[in-house]
C-alpha cells in the first residue's frame, strides 16, 4: 500500500528542492576550493532552476508555493563538510540522493500522463545528482558535473 496521495505528494518534489537549495547555501559559505564551490554551486543553481520550473506545476493544483522545507541539522551538516575530504562527503551522499531517488520513482507511478513529463524530468534529476556524488566518491572526475549541466538553462562558467 502506497502513502501517496495524487496530486499533494507533487510538494515533495518542491520541498526537495528548497531542501538541496538551504544545504547548498550553508556549504557554498564554506567552501574549501575553487572547485568545491563551483561543484556546490552547480547543484546550487540545478535546484534553484528545477524548483522555479516546478511552480507552475504545484500552482496548477493549488499547492503552496511555501519555501518551507525542513533542512534538519544544517551545522551538523557543515560540520561534516569541514572535517571530511571532498570524496568521503560525496560518498556520504549517495544513501540519502538514493532515497529521494526512489521516492520519486514512486511519484512517477501515480502520477496521471499528463504530468508524467514533469514528475519524470524529477527523477532525471535526482539521478544526475546520484551521479555526481558517486562519480566525485570515487575521487574527483572532470565530468562529474555533466548530467546535472545538461539540465541547466544557466550553468555556472566553470573556473
Amino acid at each position: 500500500m502506497s502513502d501517496l496521495e495524487y496530486p499533494g505528494c507533487i510538494r515533495e518534489l518542491y520541498e526537495s528542492e528548497i531542501l538541496g537549495e538551504e544545504i547548498s547555501l550553508a556549504l557554498l559559505k564554506e567552501a574549501k576550493s575553487e572547485r568545491d564551490a563551483y561543484h556546490i554551486g552547480t547543484l546550487l543553481q540545478l535546484e534553484t532552476e528545477t524548483k522555479a520550473r516546478l511552480r507552475p506545476f504545484l500552482f496548477k493544483y493549488g499547492i503552496s508555493l511555501d519555501e518551507e522545507a525542513d533542512a534538519g541539522d544544517l551545522a551538523d551538516l557543515v560540520s561534516a563538510y569541514k572535517a571530511m575530504n571532498w570524496q568521503e562527503f560525496a560518498g556520504l551522499h549517495k544513501e540519502p540522493v538514493h532515497g529521494f531517488l526512489s521516492r520519486f520513482e514512486e511519484i512517477v507511478g501515480v502520477t496521471p500522463p499528463e504530468d508524467k513529463p514533469i514528475v519524470e524530468s524529477m527523477v532525471d534529476h535526482e539521478a544526475a545528482i546520484l551521479r555526481w556524488v558517486t562519480l566525485e566518491s570515487e575521487g574527483p572526475r572532470e565530468d562529474s558535473l555533466d548530467a546535472m549541466i545538461s539540465q541547466l538553462k544557466f550553468p555556472l562558467i566553470a573556473p
